[in-house]
C-alpha cells in the first residue's frame, strides 16, 4: 500500500511540473553528491583493478598512490605515481587501471575547481597483510591531513582495495 502511494505522488508531482511549458521552466544542473561520486568511482576502479594482468605466480602486495586531475569527460589526466608500492610492476598495473577510469564527471561541488584526485590502492596477498596495509594507509592519510598544508587537505582521496574475483 505504501509504494503505490509514493508512485501516485511522484506521478502527480511530475504532471504538475509539466503543466508549465518546458521553455519557461528553470533548468538546474547540480553536481552529484560526494557519496554518489565515491560509489561510482569505486565501482569503476574496482572493475579496472580486476582486469589487471597479474601472473598467478606473482603475489604482489603494497600500497600505490596515484594522483591525477579529471577531464570534463570523466577520464583522468596528468597521472603520476605519488607514492610507490616498491614494485614498479605493481605500480604500472595500478596506474594502467586508474588511467582507464571514465566515471570522474561530474565531480562533487565540494571538490572545487580542477582538484587533485588521489587513488590509494591496496593490493594484499593475505587477510593479515590487508589489515596491516590498511592500518598503514589510515596512518599515512591522517598524517597527510594533519600536515597543515592546505593543498594536501584539498586533495580528493579515494581509498581502494580490489575485491577478490568470484
Amino acid at each position: 500500500m505504501f509504494k503505490p502511494t509514493i508512485l501516485i505522488l511522484s506521478t502527480a508531482a511530475a504532471a504538475s511540473m509539466l503543466a508549465v511549458p518546458l521553455s519557461s521552466q528553470e533548468i538546474i544542473v547540480s553536481p552529484q553528491s560526494e557519496k554518489t561520486f565515491v560509489e561510482e568511482v569505486t565501482k569503476d576502479l574496482d572493475t579496472q583493478l580486476r582486469r589487471m594482468r597479474l601472473d598467478p605466480r606473482w603475489t604482489p602486495s603494497g600500497i600505490v598512490k596515484v594522483r591525477f586531475h579529471a577531464e570534463a569527460d570523466g577520464t583522468p589526466r596528468d597521472l603520476v605515481t605519488y607514492e610507490s608500492s616498491g614494485s614498479r610492476r605493481l605500480d604500472r598495473e595500478v596506474m594502467r587501471a586508474v588511467s582507464k577510469l571514465d566515471s570522474l564527471a561530474p565531480l562533487p561541488a565540494s571538490a572545487g575547481y580542477d582538484p587533485i584526485i588521489q587513488a590509494n590502492v591496496i593490493v594484499a596477498d593475505s587477510k593479515s597483510e590487508l589489515e596491516h596495509l590498511s592500518k598503514d594507509l589510515a596512518e599515512s592519510e591522517a598524517r597527510r591531513l594533519a600536515s597543515g598544508d592546505a593543498g594536501e587537505r584539498a586533495v580528493l582521496a579515494l581509498n581502494m582495495t580490489p575485491r577478490p574475483s568470484s
